[in-house]
């Protein structure tokens, strides 16, 4: 990946996190996964405790990504989780792509031992260690956006998600991103933000089923550069983890060693 789509990917989710509070990679404390205090009728935007409904829920799958455009170059991050509370078993997969590089993780926990697979250059690595399950915490944290900073979000409509019927709300506020200009997108020049854009889909148990945030610019010189988070859960109530192919090798390894 270029040193300038790695600035993009680290500002921007630094600047995101300044001005809507969103913060993907950890808790702040403040419960803002928890939905805040919303509106309680259907038109206005109401999210409910997702740690909760996803614990009473036993099993799911949290995906989060993010990904930035910029001369015609994307970089991705992407982080999988797939939890089963009930069998105490999960397994998370990450992957950072971008022009020049590639790499990959998966790490499966079961049975009180985690299980990580490496891989760079085709070759992969395996690391096994005592291990309590932390994936549920950790995909929760993932998807943290504080609703009440969107809570004037607009329902559009009702659609189709995962099986599900959901509400879909919407919220876009440009005025809020031109101040930052290059900053959003660590460009070298000035960028006029064209669109922005939160969509938030909640189910009717009031869990938000996708929470996604788009943010698109033009530079002074005409090159357009986007950004996009998501984070999105399935699989609720059905998800299952079952031992990846590659465990038999990882455990001859931890053997062998």
């Amino acid at each position: 990946m270029t040193a300038r789509l790695l600035t993009v990917l680290v500002v921007s989710l630094v600047v995101f996190a300044g001005c809507v509070g969103v913060d993907p990679a950890a808790d702040d404390g403040n419960d803002a996964g928890d939905g805040g205090a919303a509106p309680a009728d259907r038109d206005g935007l109401s999210v409910e405790a997702t740690d909760q409904l996803l614990r009473d829920a036993g099993s799911f799958t949290a995906t989060w990504s993010y990904s930035t455009t910029e001369a015609d170059e994307t970089a991705t991050i992407t982080n999988a989780y797939r939890v089963d509370l009930r069998a105490n078993r999960s397994l998370e997969t990450f992957s950072m792509s971008g022009p020049d590089a590639t790499t990959d993780f998966e790490t499966f926990v079961a049975d009180g031992s985690a299980y990580t697979r490496y891989e760079t250059d085709g070759e992969a690595f395996y690391q096994v260690r005592p291990q309590d399950d932390t994936a549920f915490q950790s995909a929760v944290d993932r998807g943290t956006l504080s609703y009440e900073s969107v809570d004037d979000a607009r329902l559009v409509g009702t659609e189709t998600f995962d099986g599900v019927t959901v509400d879909r709300y919407e919220y876009s506020e440009l005025s809020t991103w031109r101040q930052f200009g290059a900053g959003a997108f660590g460009s070298g020049g000035n960028v006029t933000v064209t669109d922005f854009t939160v969509v938030i889909l909640v189910d009717g148990d009031g869990l938000a089923r996708q929470t996604a945030w788009t943010l698109t610019g033009e530079t002074d010189d005409g090159e357009t550069v986007a950004v996009e988070w998501r984070y999105e859960v399935t699989g609720v109530g059905s998800t299952d983890v079952p031992d990846p192919d590659w465990l038999d090798e990882a455990r001859a390894q931890q053997t062998a060693a």
